[in-house]
């Protein structure tokens, strides 16, 4: 998977722009002013099998097999850590009758990130330059880096070191989309950035786990009480996206978008 990640950005420009959607953060992400070393593809709804050969078709006009099944065989696995997890926290909450609408309202989006090595953009004094500044996810995410480290948590005001072995992954909590809003402020998402060494490219595979468009996200009575005041308004998963990419959500700090948009 490291290699055929590296593989697929080494394509031109040109044809990378064909990875795109009308859906906000669906397609490539790329050429942002504010992160200038910055760039990720995306095959949007994951485990329908006709968004997974469109991607590949971008690239091999004739079709890959072998990509194909190799993001299949990558990814199930953690589409089945996915649902463990979720029917974790659903069970420590007494919320097991909740489980099935949980698990049915799963969308997934599968993410090449490539962050550029440069010796132009000046890093700290540890030869250190920024590939992606402060924030939450707004769901639950997969992180399977290269060799090369640059993943740090925010804990009280420092921040820490992600080291990750071979063949392990990081696992965030979601902020928004599912599990913050659906256990009414319950669990957190981690403030977290990537620092990474300079002049040395850096790769990451990302399994984003969200809400099927259309399905609105709203904490189950149980949650609610004299105690836990309901903290966010029922949403969308697209709506937020837009909110987030418009104009006025890059006008707020990244860790605000959330509550600004359906915080009560």
């Amino acid at each position: 998977m490291s290699g055929i990640s590296k593989e697929i950005f080494e394509f031109p420009l040109e044809t990378k722009l064909k990875n795109i959607s009308k859906k906000p953060m669906h397609g490539y992400m790329g050429m942002i002013p504010q992160l200038p070393l910055y760039e990720s593809l995306c095959i949007p709804d994951l485990l329908n099998p006709q968004s997974l050969e469109t991607f590949a078709n971008i690239f091999w006009p004739h079709g890959n097999h072998h990509f194909c099944n190799l993001v299949k065989s990558y990814s199930n696995p953690l589409v089945e850590l996915d649902e463990m997890l979720k029917r974790m926290i659903s069970e420590n909450l007494e919320l097991k009758n909740h489980i099935d609408e949980l698990l049915n309202s799963n969308y997934f989006l599968f993410r090449f990130t490539h962050y550029k090595g440069s010796s132009i953009i000046r890093g700290d004094e540890n030869n250190k330059t920024a590939g992606l500044g402060g924030h939450t996810d707004g769901n639950l995410t997969f992180i399977s880096p290269n060799e090369v480290s640059g993943l740090q948590i925010n804990k009280n005001g420092e921040w820490i070191d992600v080291h990750i072995s071979p063949n392990s992954y990081a696992v965030l909590s979601s902020d928004s989309f599912k599990l913050k809003a659906w256990t009414n402020g319950r669990l957190h998402s981690p403030v977290h950035r990537v620092e990474m060494p300079k002049e040395i490219d850096r790769y990451s595979i990302q399994l984003f786990s969200l809400s099927k468009p259309g399905h609105f996200i709203e904490a189950p009575k149980e949650l609610v009480d004299e105690e836990h005041h309901l903290l966010f308004k029922p949403y969308e998963m697209l709506g937020l996206c837009k909110f987030g990419t418009s104009q006025t959500g890059y006008s707020i700090n990244p860790n605000d978008v959330f509550k600004a948009y359906c915080g009560v």
